[in-house]
């Protein structure tokens, strides 16, 4: 069971869940959407770190899941293959990020991309967790170099959007941001890893 960064895990036992803080929204949002995001950090055999949001932006938890409480592992890159957010009721599908995803969809191409944050959570889970203002952030998955030119001309028609698109480029070393590379000034690029962010020449 190969679990990545990004990917979302239905909770079938919230009692096999474990955070250090004791904050009362957790609990309030586990019950309401037993869901939690995978984040970038170090795995062990049995427990995978992860992330439970909150309604608020500010609120973020830390936690580790043990593996038995998974029941089922939602990936953006199948959120994008399967189209899931015609899924979603007409009325939230007026919201700006979802009225402008089948024209983002279009714009990626043949690129292996999902939606991630709010989006790819409220398409995953039908939770309401979009915004009149937020942003649409995406993950590609880039194994090989891509074309820096390609990449260019992608984010130019991103960003003649409605909507503001943030890319990030998953390899099998770690992810970067797309608009960091296109812009760089220097040779190195930060390039986020499981044991956290390292400076690289090459994120290949």
């Amino acid at each position: 069971m190969v679990i990545q960064p990004h990917d979302l895990l239905k909770v079938s036992d919230l009692s096999q869940l474990q955070w250090k803080e004791d904050n009362e929204w957790v609990t309030a949002s586990l019950r309401s959407a037993p869901f939690v995001v995978v984040r970038r950090a170090e795995q062990t055999n049995d427990f995978i770190p992860v992330g439970i949001r909150g309604e608020q932006r500010k609120q973020r938890q830390a936690a580790i899941l043990h593996r038995n409480g998974i029941e089922e592992i939602i990936t953006p890159y199948m959120l994008a293959q399967q189209k899931s957010w015609n899924l979603l009721n007409a009325q939230r599908r007026k919201l700006p990020v979802l009225k402008s995803i089948n024209k983002v969809a279009e714009i990626m191409g043949d690129w292996q991309w999902g939606p991630t944050g709010s989006a790819g959570f409220e398409i995953a889970t039908g939770y309401p967790a979009l915004k009149d203002k937020s942003d649409l952030d995406i993950v590609v998955y880039a194994p090989h170099p891509i074309n820096k030119n390609e990449a260019v001309e992608v984010l130019e028609k991103l960003d003649s959007l409605q909507i503001r698109a943030d890319i990030q480029i998953e390899t099998n070393n770690g992810a970067f941001l797309l608009r960091e590379w296109i812009n760089k000034r220097t040779d190195s690029l930060i390039l986020r890893t499981q044991k956290g962010p390292e400076l690289v020449f090459n994120p290949w």
